[in-house]
């Protein structure tokens, strides 16, 4: 059994087998903790010698007590057998996250998907009474924007997507009461030239009545600097805090990329940044990867890097991604940052 967490370390079940929920995010129902996110199981990317035909399969659910031992609960949302279906295994299928509706009782899932590669990407919505009996419903989107990275949450009695809108901005949009799509009340936020610049993976978090997302910029699985931003004013200005991770010196938020921070229900001030390693054999004489997305975005070509090698840099085998969970700190203005542990406890928190 484990009595901590241990960043970048392979993280098994209590069976012994692999965790595997990439992406993921936690939500705690009647006092157990339940992690879930992408199979990547079997999803070998081109470490077999051939390109793996796969990208997930499923969204597989983990509870747990404490956080450290985990009991794989199966398959709550699986892979289709129809070609159709936005969760058939060949179709991207990224970030699914979870709320649950206090009016109608039920549990609502949203992924973003993509059949046919990212710019055909959606919203694809699962509902049910409890985690286990989730059924997909269909798609949601605001014609004038496409999906990207998303986080969910609520704020009073609304329901919010924060999403990239792919290559461009961040948009903020209101859900429906059921949950189940979006309303037409959005607003644009942190619009950037290209690639890398542009942010996605939003993880969002409330702290002493502040709200803050935690931002990637765009460099595929390579990971890249961590940004704070303070939303507080949430369809107006949002203010840019900087590079969140200390002591980050390749600059590459400890080789991982966040996907949700976890607020802690019972500990007084824990907040947990969930992150994946995805790339788990980039070598040491890695190009500077920003550099390489913007020359290859912005079109000023100005880079010695021939974009269409890129795949060679990784296997993108991620079947053995492994997590990198630290806990959010503040600083004396209650700006989040984060630092490395090699190993830490939810026990050093109140």
């Amino acid at each position: 059994m484990y009595n901590s967490i241990r960043p970048g370390k392979t993280w098994y079940d209590t069976e012994g087998k692999r965790i595997q929920a990439h992406g993921g995010s936690i939500i705690c129902v009647d006092g157990t903790f339940y992690w879930y996110g992408e199979n990547k199981e079997g999803v070998t990317g081109t470490a077999t010698g051939e390109r793996c035909k796969f990208w997930h399969h499923g969204v597989r659910l983990y509870s747990s007590k404490d956080l450290y031992n985990w009991k794989d609960e199966g398959i709550i949302v699986p892979e289709s057998e129809d070609e159709n279906n936005p969760f058939y295994p060949s179709t991207i299928m990224d970030r699914p996250h979870i709320l649950y509706n206090e009016k109608t009782k039920k549990f609502v899932l949203w992924a973003k998907t993509a059949k046919g590669g990212f710019k055909n990407a959606v919203f694809s919505v699962c509902e049910g009474d409890t985690l286990f009996t989730l059924e997909y419903k269909g798609d949601a989107l605001f014609p004038s924007t496409r999906a990207g990275d998303f986080d969910l949450f609520t704020d009073g009695d609304s329901a919010y997507i924060v999403y990239e809108n792919p290559h461009s901005e961040m948009i903020l949009q209101r859900l429906t009461d059921d949950y189940t799509q979006l309303t037409d009340a959005f607003s644009s936020h942190i619009q950037r030239e290209c690639p890398p610049l542009v942010r996605e993976a939003p993880c969002y978090f409330v702290r002493n009545g502040r709200k803050f997302i935690l931002t990637s910029g765009t460099t595929g699985y390579f990971p890249n600097p961590t940004i704070a931003y303070d939303i507080t004013a949430m369809s107006g200005e949002w203010k840019e805090l900087g590079e969140t991770c200390r002591g980050d010196k390749n600059r590459n938020s400890f080789h991982a990329q966040f996907s949700s921070v976890f607020r802690h229900p019972f500990k007084k001030d824990l907040y947990i940044a969930l992150g994946d390693r995805w790339l788990t054999d980039l070598t040491e004489d890695l190009p500077d990867m920003e550099k390489v997305f913007y020359d290859r975005y912005s079109g000023k070509n100005e880079g010695v890097f021939d974009f269409s090698k890129i795949g060679r840099l990784s296997e993108e085998n991620t079947d053995e991604a492994d997590y990198v969970w630290l806990p959010v700190r503040f600083d004396e203005n209650g700006n989040p940052y984060l630092e490395w542990l090699r190993e830490w406890n939810t026990d050093d928190f109140d």
